[in-house]
């Protein structure tokens, strides 16, 4: 395992396809905003966390997946793994450099995830990708999906957090002071800071997905 991931790691700066000639027009016939769908590898410490949440019975989608360096780990972990990348340039030579040693349990699709049904019995799925303009849409899928967990620092930029989809969530005006968090992907702060340090409220309706809920704030304030 070590040998191939050092070879997928030696070609990082060669599968970043972003910077090929027609990326551009790929990266609008599927629908991805700004550098949604640049492939960059993250660090050994994000990887690990993700890691670390890993259970022996969790069937896990991957969106996003890039050259499968993450996916290859979770396989060792796992029951079974799904890993989709939409794109091939990416994909394509990462599979090359696996070869025949790929994992019976890893599955690897070539697609935008939002294209495909989620597989059955997924439990847990893994979502890196900061400039993530589509939380919404997964969360939505996944949900319905029947998953159960998202592990991503798509919301929050930064460290990952691991979401309860099956948690309840309270309705954006029901915050009255701190940190939110929202099904559609925005985050924010409600009130003039008296609970920074707490933790954030998992809400829905936020005034970012909701043009019903930024109305009735406005007429609040008044």
């Amino acid at each position: 395992m070590e040998d191939i991931l050092h070879r997928l790691e030696v070609h990082t700066e060669a599968r970043r396809g972003q910077f090929d000639a027609g990326f551009a027009s790929f990266a609008r016939l599927h629908g991805l905003v700004d550098w949604e769908g640049w492939f960059s590898p993250y660090d050994e410490q994000t990887y690990g966390i993700v890691l670390c949440h890993i259970q022996p019975d969790d069937v896990v989608l991957e969106i996003g997946a890039g050259d499968l360096r993450l996916a290859l780990r979770i396989a060792e972990r796992a029951r079974r793994v799904y890993a989709v990348e939409v794109n091939p340039l990416v994909v394509g030579p990462a599979l090359e450099d696996i070869g025949l040693c790929l994992p019976r349990t890893l599955h690897v699709t070539c697609a935008n995830a939002l294209d495909i049904p989620i597989p059955p019995g997924v439990t847990l799925a893994v979502l890196l990708m900061r400039h993530c303009q589509h939380f919404g849409q997964y969360f939505d899928q996944l949900q319905t999906a029947g998953c159960q967990r998202l592990l991503t620092n798509a919301r929050w930029k930064s460290a990952v957090e691991v979401v309860d989809l099956t948690a309840s969530r309270l309705h954006f005006k029901q915050v009255h002071e701190g940190w939110y968090a929202c099904r559609c992907g925005a985050v924010g702060y409600v009130g003039p800071g008296a609970r920074t340090d707490a933790l954030p409220i998992e809400v829905v309706d936020c005034p970012a997905c909701s043009p019903l809920a930024a109305g009735d704030e406005e007429q609040d304030v008044e």
